[in-house]
């Protein structure tokens, strides 16, 4: 804990995150108030569910967010939130086929955002041999059309969470640990919904589902902060001025640029 405290990234996180962040609490506190005195397929509860994941869409916001190609990270992880919240809506009105396949595009867009370098494939090995146990655990349970896209489902939400875990190189990478933690319980998450309903009841299974599934997109979506700079002070930028001078009149090029580089 005390490497963590220590930690200027873990300080910067906290300062970004924790103003902006106060909304989703909120949400979260709303849904395990209320959504138990709501019916499921009521717009109430759907309402509740969703909104933790809007309050998110409002976080990356609010970390700063441009149509432009250096914020492509904050975009894909963007995406993938506005997908997941598709994917909870359909759910609630069991629409589950549907909602699979909401979700499904949101860990695409996941792993857009997370990428494939650097590659680290011994991560992803387990996880795969993992989720092809779990589907053949639970296979002849499983409706025809869910034996096939369960699977690719599956796939999908592995990948996301190696890709996820591939990211962090140093357990000061405060940003990029919890990520991984969140991308982690987000299979979890889906794996207690897999099991409840297609293998053996859960118990308490809807509040561990939730718990887990709010957690996992807190985390994610906090990794946008590990993109996020904040303009530098008039003192730093005088520095890189006189820094820099030298330089800029030996190549001859006009002082003007300098704020420029």
């Amino acid at each position: 804990m005390a490497l963590f405290l220590k930690n200027s990234e873990w300080k910067n996180m906290v300062k970004v995150a924790a103003p902006r962040m106060v909304l989703f609490f909120i949400t979260v506190v709303l849904y395990f108030t209320l959504v138990g005195q709501t019916e499921r397929q009521s717009v109430s509860s759907t309402v509740l569910k969703c909104l933790p994941i809007v309050s998110l869409w409002i976080f990356v916001f609010l970390t700063g967010f441009k149509l432009e190609k250096s914020y492509r990270y904050k975009q894909w992880i963007l995406i993938g939130l506005v997908f997941s919240c598709l994917g909870d809506l359909l759910l609630n009105y069991d629409m589950f086929e549907a909602g699979m396949a909401a979700f499904g595009v949101a860990q695409i867009f996941y792993i857009s955002a997370f990428g494939f370098k650097p590659l680290k494939p011994w991560l992803g090995l387990p996880l795969y041999g993992l989720g092809i146990a779990a589907v053949v655990l639970m296979f002849d349970n499983l409706p025809l059309i869910i034996q096939i896209c369960l699977p690719i489902y599956g796939a999908l939400l592995l990948t996301m969470c190696w890709r996820s875990w591939a990211r962090i190189d140093t357990v000061k990478n405060t940003t990029r640990m919890i990520c991984g933690i969140g991308s982690a319980l987000f299979v979890i998450s889906d794996s207690i919904i897999a099991f409840d309903k297609f293998y053996t009841p859960i118990n308490n299974a809807q509040i561990a589902i939730m718990v887990t599934y709010y957690l996992a997109q807190f985390g994610i979506a906090l990794s946008v902060i590990d993109r996020t700079t904040t303009a530098p002070s008039k003192s730093s930028v005088a520095k890189k001025k006189s820094t820099n001078l030298p330089n800029q009149r030996q190549n001859d090029e006009p002082i003007g640029n300098v704020e420029q580089q």
